[in-house]
């Protein structure tokens, strides 16, 4: 059955699929249903209107089809200020899904597949999923995201009388309109036999719209954060620098990243502290004559209370409808954040043309000193709803005001220059960043990676297609960690398997001989690719990821166990690589051993253990210094012990 609408004399409305619908729907303005005094109803094949008269001004709704996805298409008439939210679809009875793939705003929000009914309501953005039991999946998503936060809400049924009710929300935030119409950004619905095809297309389609930066090659790169943390110094730098450079081959790092502690304040960008004494063009140099992209750290909208930017200039920060400034972090106690003395961070805000000419100074004065590599953090602090804020040029949503930093940090940088975003929602930054973290903060223990893990699998869908998805910072080291070595391994195998982005923070030229050709291992080759889960969506006791070498007629084969008790499991190839049967080997840095042609693939693991495979449609293994991220390392590498074969 083709996916089609439903148009109900009263102005409700039914989306109805193959194995989904919703059942239902009716707009919805700051929470209530809308309350009209009159309903105009016009059909036609496949489409229609539905004209919601109001008390004072009009909803107007067009429902159409574009190729193969339906098109919702909603706007607000005749009143001088949006709403604070305004829901297209409010209030839709759910029948016939038994999962709901929530997308988190960004950073850590728990992206992944939750059951139906809920046993309490679930959120999500920027699109959304409901999924049959036969995994048969309606694709629920905008692919403009320049404006609004798009939420989608699902709902508990009430004492099993109810279905699962479902919106879809726009935060408007309620901005001046004047004489001109709210239109909201068209909803498209659209079915898919799975919901990896269907998400992942969707995700197409808004990169299409938004124009998304995906041609830069896989980054791999190191930053200072995850073992010097704040401690990192203008010494160390050198000394790293002269270790990574003894190293033989040479490991072919792309960007040396110095991240947050070489300021005193927040919002002092371009003064450096003791720690760091000759400044930072002075690093930039040394980075770049070493062989490296010089990369740093900048939390634009991030001000700290002792700064000069805030001593000098408070009518640059953002304030709360009341006029106390917002203040986004406290640290009256010992526990400074950074080492830094700042008691109060509070809220740069942009629509200050001083304000936004001072981090344009800032981003143009790092390019010229050298920086090619931006980690912008904190970017959620830019999106604030203009509802319960006071902006110096009111008028515009939070998103709006975000997109015009991205845009001028962007034009300050240059398009040659990598940029990854971080603490940010994701659907804003599409267009303007080449990555993206997805994950929180990772750890040098088994529990602290665990929504790396989780993000890593709710968010593969993006990566490579909306920007290049960053799991955060692989551990290598074997000293200050809880981590085993079973540990380590498998997760350095699972972040390098992705396709995104490859990071450490560890001391290359001080880890050991195995733990480096680890990370060499891990080396991305000259093509783009994006490994996929063939059983995405449904629980398992082990986590299966495939990424395809179709240059070898070959497949990587990752098998993880992330949980806390053995687990074994029978994998039929087929589902996994499309093949009856494939010759396969066991596969890693330390080399291959054959299994022979095989049907299966029966792992039997520990907990937090791996196995990866390589299996080829041919008898071929795995040529000597190939890497998992498809590059192929020379002689050099394999005499120190990557890509040397094992005996059987």
């Amino acid at each position: 059955m083709a996916l089609r609408w439903i148009l109900h004399d009263d102005g409700s409305f039914d989306v109805v699929g193959g194995k989904v619908a919703l059942r239902g729907g009716y707009p919805v303005c700051d929470d209530r249903p809308l309350r009209c005094v009159r309903v105009e109803v016009r059909r036609s094949a496949g489409s229609g209107t539905v004209r919601y008269h109001l008390a004072g001004g009009r909803v107007d709704m067009r429902f159409g089809r574009e190729g193969r996805a339906l098109v919702l298409a909603a706007a607000l008439r005749g009143r001088g200020a949006a709403p604070l939210r305004l829901a297209p679809i409010g209030g839709a009875r759910v029948e016939g899904a038994d999962r709901f793939f929530r997308q988190g705003i960004g950073f850590g929000d728990h992206s992944g597949f939750r059951a139906i009914p809920s046993e309490k309501p679930v959120t999500g953005y920027n699109m959304a999923g409901l999924v049959a039991p036969d995994d048969a999946t309606l694709v629920v998503a905008a692919r403009d995201h320049r404006r609004f936060l798009l939420k989608f809400a699902l709902y508990p049924a009430f004492e099993d009388l109810l279905r699962s009710r479902f919106d879809a929300v726009f935060r408007t935030e309620g901005v001046p309109l004047g004489r001109e119409a709210l239109a909201l950004p068209a909803l498209y619905l659209s079915e898919s036999a799975a919901p990896w095809e269907g998400l992942r297309a969707e995700a197409a389609a808004t990169a299409a719209e938004m124009g998304a930066r995906t041609h830069q090659p896989q980054f791999y790169h190191w930053c200072s954060w995850y073992y010097l943390y704040y401690h990192m110094t203008e010494q160390n730098l050198a000394e790293y620098l002269a270790g990574f450079n003894a190293l033989r081959p040479r490991v072919p790092l792309q960007t040396v990243q110095i991240d947050a502690g070489y300021f005193d304040h927040c919002g002092d960008w371009l003064t450096t502290n003791g720690r760091w004494p000759s400044g930072l063009q002075a690093a930039f140099e040394k980075i770049a004559a070493a062989g490296y992209r010089p990369g740093i750290w900048v939390a634009p909208f991030m001000v700290g209370c002792r700064s000069r930017l805030a001593t000098e200039h408070p009518e640059w920060l953002l304030r709360q409808s009341d006029g106390a400034l917002v203040t986004l972090w406290r640290h009256y106690y010992e526990d400074r954040v950074w080492g830094i003395q700042d008691e109060e961070t509070y809220v740069l805000d942009s629509s200050h043309p001083g304000a936004m000419e001072y981090l344009r100074t800032v981003f143009r004065t790092l390019r010229r000193w050298g920086a090619t590599f931006f980690k912008t953090d904190f970017l959620f602090w830019g999106v604030h709803d203009s509802a319960t804020v006071r902006r110096h040029t009111p008028g515009q949503t939070s998103v709006e005001y975000l997109r015009d930093v991205l845009a001028m940090i962007r034009e300050e940088i240059g398009e040659e220059s990598f940029w990854l975003g971080c603490i940010a929602p994701f659907a804003s930054l599409v267009g303007y960043v080449d990555a993206n973290r997805i994950a929180g903060d990772v750890s040098a223990h088994w529990n602290g990676c665990k929504n790396m893990l989780e993000e890593s699998i709710g968010c593969q869908h993006l990566n490579n297609v909306w920007f290049q998805n960053d799991p955060d910072a692989i551990m290598l080291r074997q000293h200050h960690s809880h981590m085993s070595d079973a540990d380590a391994r498998s997760l350095a195998l699972w972040m390098g398997m992705l396709g995104g982005v490859v990071d450490t923070s560890d001391a290359l030229h001080e880890l050991p001989p195995e733990r480096l050709a680890l990370w060499r291992f891990l080396e991305p080759g000259p093509r783009q690719w994006t490994a996929r889960y063939p059983f995405w969506g449904r629980p398992r006791p082990l986590e299966v990821m495939v990424r395809e070498f179709p240059e070898r007629r070959a497949w990587a084969v990752l098998i993880l166990n992330p949980g806390d008790a053995p687990a074994m499991q029978r994998l039929p190839l087929d589902p996994l690589v499309g093949e009856k049967a494939a010759w396969c080997f066991t596969w890693g840095p330390e080399g291959h051993e054959p299994l022979g042609r095989c049907a299966e693939v029966v792992p039997e693991l520990p907990p937090h253990h791996s196995v990866l495979y390589y299996v080829s449609k041919a008898s071929v293994p795995p040529p000597a210094g190939l890497t998992l991220g498809g590059a192929v390392a020379g002689p050099e590498a394999r005499r120190t012990g990557h890509g040397k074969r094992k005996r059987a």
